[in-house]
């Protein structure tokens, strides 16, 4: 059996999810198409989309996920991960798109609400952050639809045309009206690949290919941030919170190494206003080489690229996205939340001594004090 290729639209509520699957209906050159509505959660989704590629009376499914979905969790719920449950459900995922409210995405993007905040109609205890539900929704797009540009101006569209292409190099971006999009733009284009749970980090490995990016006419621009030595908690912390070059900072992601957390690797997540710094699991430098995945070439080769005789994986890997930011200049400002030369040689017990405000990263405890902070 032929599986039914799916179009999964995502987007904030009012983006214009709706007017986008309307139009490519009315404009589908022909093909008979299926919808599936955005009421719909989690096993009554799948159960929904399955029983209409039974039928056998659609050529393709539009999926209309919730406004306040995680596109990950949207494609999981369908199981497409392997062939096996392809062939079992008579689905596969042919493309992603998230449709972006052009009035409101810079609104959107440095709130520090969370959904629950949103009023009537929010989840009581959906305490996730808005901003990072939107980043998620752009960044594991795979075309993105910016739309309602009639109700910006064209400069505000270059710009949010600018900062999407950044924040996902590997999406198709284009700009729209009343929701008028081409159907050969959201159907059938074959982007999404099988293994693409990952995608959200594709931008990460496009942009590591270069230290700096340039800037754009809009002054859009990127920094790969690398350094062997750790941070001093408090000093990584101000940087964020008091620091001049902070505010022109939109999206900030990767690795990093906190001097009071030796040996653990920290996962670093900016978006706009909103902070999030998390355990990332232990080093591969507290693993005994006879215990590394030998069998997994490709993450040898990555821990081979990235190893140092003394300190071994631990490192600074950070991926920055701004406007009019200065790369010397926040680089400079980064060095500086550095140990020291005196700090490094005290060694690691005496790190574990300064003064933290990450709180901690027990593995399996519950903390004092929030991973997730916002930023003015």
């Amino acid at each position: 059996m032929n599986s039914l290729p799916v179009t999964i639209v995502s987007g904030f509520p009012g983006a214009g999810k709706t007017a986008v699957i309307e139009h490519l209906v009315k404009n589908s050159a022909g093909l008979k198409i299926g919808v599936v509505s955005n009421d719909l959660q989690g096993a009554n989704l799948l159960n929904a989309a399955m029983n209409l590629a039974a039928t056998g009376a659609f050529d393709y499914l539009l999926i209309e996920a919730s406004g306040d979905s995680e596109p990950t969790l949207v494609a999981e719920a369908l199981s497409l991960n392997d062939d096996d449950t392809e062939k079992l459900s008579g689905l596969c995922i042919d493309t992603m798109v998230t449709v972006v409210d052009a009035q409101n995405f810079q609104d959107d993007f440095q709130s520090v609400e969370e959904f629950r905040d949103r009023g009537p109609g929010s989840e009581i205890e959906d305490d996730r952050d808005i901003a990072r539900v939107l980043i998620e929704q752009i960044e594991f797009a795979n075309v993105i639809l910016l739309n309602k540009t009639d109700l910006i101006s064209e400069e505000e569209v270059g710009l949010l045309l600018a900062v999407l292409r950044k924040l996902n190099p590997d999406a198709r971006v284009l700009d729209i009206e009343h929701g008028g999009v081409s159907a050969a733009d959201a159907i059938n284009t074959g982007l999404y690949q099988a293994d693409s749970a990952a995608a959200a980090d594709a931008w990460q490995s496009v942009l590591s290919s270069d230290e700096t990016g340039s800037s754009d006419a809009l002054g859009i621009s990127s920094i790969v941030y690398r350094a062997r030595r750790p941070f001093h908690p408090q000093r990584f912390w101000d940087f964020w919170m008091d620091g001049e070059f902070a505010p022109n900072i939109l999206r900030s992601k990767g690795y990093f190494w906190l001097a009071t957390k030796n040996s653990i690797a920290g996962f670093w997540s900016q978006v706009g206003q909103v902070l999030a710094a998390e355990p990332g699991g232990a080093w591969w430098a507290e693993t005994p080489r006879a215990e590394w995945p030998s069998e997994d070439p490709e993450l040898m080769a990555e821990l081979n690229s990235v190893w140092d005789e003394v300190w071994g994986d631990r490192r600074q890997e950070l991926i920055l996205i701004g406007q009019d930011l200065d790369a010397p200049a926040t680089r400079k400002a980064l060095d500086a939340c550095l140990l020291t030369e005196s700090e490094m040689k005290s060694g690691p017990s005496s790190w574990s001594r300064l003064e933290d405000p990450f709180g901690c990263w027990e593995s399996g405890h519950d903390c004092d004090g929030s991973h997730d902070h916002d930023h003015g």
